[in-house]
């Protein structure tokens, strides 16, 4: 099989494809990454203007037209071990109008990241779909709840199947629209870096002392769910920061980077836009504080303390809808005014909790989603119906 990984702009997308790839070469499989360089920053998928959105947005709908934002500068090609392709090689001889250059090869499959995004979406897709080849879309982040912002999952983006975090997932897509047989259970191949996690000196790392304990906190960039989040790290801040047992640790989240609206921390606070040391710090923190969206799927096979932000009275989400996942979660998380016990009293949550609410919400801990994601590759490009692929493992 000959796989094309779009994996989108951001190069932290490439957490989402590394075991896929991994599994591709191990298989035999021809594979071909593009990956985008550096973080887009704001406006990197819309015009800037309201009126430009306006515009775009009537272009796109009415007559499926887009401007082309490809510059090769801005992209790595790399093959499945991760070394670096030259996309102008004149032994290259398909051609690959989105990139205004070529390919070594016909894909039989594209498997992209974010569809829903930029040069994937108004470029890559149209183009396979012309082609008659089939999208693999791989969810790059779990819905735990039906955000408004979800409809666009409904269309599916033109891809001929979605690979699904798990049940809940699923089961919100097809809720917003997506029809049932796209969406496959694979689980996310960005978990199938738990075991190695654990082995990573994060103290160390961040240059911090090995007897702080680390509150983490995962920040959010959809505004409803953003506001009680931000909320919750300056309540903790004004409550526990001044504390020299605790080491007050800021991740926000990719997209709030790009956007430039991740809240200003005071001294001390630790901020690491390090991706790849997001799985070991939520294995190694003493608490997570976080909305328990995709975030808290990896911290309930740890075990982790998690302090959700989420409440039924927000409004952000339906309040029923809340209090289910809160009834999924139970005992695996916490709310703010837990916090001290966590801190002070070894507050843990249960692990029965914990297995359980994984099982609903992240499917499978064995390391091998990037292999069920590949698998679910191959067969698409044999032809085969996405809702009659079974996993073999």
């Amino acid at each position: 099989m000959r796989a094309l990984v779009v994996a989108g702009e951001a190069p932290t997308n490439r957490q989402h494809v590394a075991t896929v790839l991994e599994a591709l070469a191990q298989g035999g499989d021809d594979a071909l990454m593009i990956i985008g360089r550096t973080t887009p920053g704001p406006h990197a998928y819309e015009a800037r203007t309201k009126l430009g959105r306006m515009v775009n947005g009537f272009l796109w709908a009415r007559l499926r037209w887009a401007r082309n934002t490809y510059r090769g500068s801005e992209w790595s090609w790399e093959d499945a071990d991760g070394g670096e392709m030259d996309s102008n090689d004149v032994a290259w001889t398909v051609p690959f109008p989105p990139a205004r250059g070529r390919l070594p090869w016909r894909p039989d499959v594209i498997i992209v990241v974010t569809p829903n995004q930029g040069w994937t979406k108004h470029s890559v897709v149209p183009w396979a779909q012309r082609e008659e080849i089939p999208v693999l879309s791989i969810d790059h982040g779990s819905p735990t709840l039906t955000w408004p912002w979800l409809d666009y999952r409904g269309s599916m983006m033109g891809c001929t199947a979605n690979a699904v975090w798990s049940e809940v997932c699923r089961d919100i897509n097809v809720g917003v629209g997506a029809p049932a047989k796209g969406q496959i259970i694979t689980g996310s191949p960005s978990l199938d870096g738990l075991d190695a996690a654990s082995s990573i000196d994060v103290h160390a790392r961040l240059g911090l002392d090995a007897d702080r304990g680390i509150v983490l906190m995962l920040g959010s960039h959809r505004l409803p769910v953003k506001g009680p989040a931000d909320a919750l790290f300056q309540e903790a801040l004004a409550r526990f920061g001044d504390r020299s047992d605790l080491a007050f640790v800021h991740k926000p989240h990719p997209v709030e980077v790009s956007q430039g609206t991740a809240i200003s921390m005071p001294d001390g606070v630790i901020t690491t836009l390090d991706q790849d040391l997001y799985l070991p710090l939520l294995r190694h923190a003493k608490v997570v504080l976080s909305p328990a969206t995709s975030v808290v799927i990896p911290a309930l096979a740890f075990r982790t303390p998690f302090v959700n932000s989420i409440r039924p009275e927000d409004g952000a989400a339906p309040a029923a809808e809340v209090e289910a996942l809160l009834d999924v979660l139970g005992d695996a998380v916490f709310s703010p005014g837990d916090l001290m016990a966590i801190l002070d009293e070894g507050l843990r949550p249960t692990e029965a909790a914990c297995d359980r609410a994984f099982a609903r919400l992240g499917h499978r801990a064995d390391g091998k989603n990037g292999v069920r994601v590949a698998s679910l590759a191959r067969w698409l490009a044999e032809g085969g119906a996405p809702e009659a692929w079974t996993d073999a493992e």
